[in-house]
């Protein structure tokens, strides 16, 4: 795992706060990339069509929150 963030989630697993993401993504035509997304607490707010397959975060440690 890398240091400050979480492990990786399967996309039906939904993120609990608002924020940025680090997702692994596949774009049409089955490219493979990571992108920062947002949850916006519906969904992945995406920049053209592409699926979220798996999406993680940073630990409370890294936020600095309790």
């Amino acid at each position: 795992m890398t240091k400050g963030k979480t492990k990786w989630y399967p996309r039906h697993i939904h993120p609990v706060r608002q924020g940025m993401y680090e997702c692994r993504v596949r774009i049409m035509g089955g490219l493979i990339g990571l992108w920062d997304l947002e949850w916006d607490s519906k969904g992945f707010r995406v920049p053209f069509p592409m699926t979220v397959y798996e999406w993680r975060g940073q630990t409370k440690a890294a936020r600095g929150t309790t």
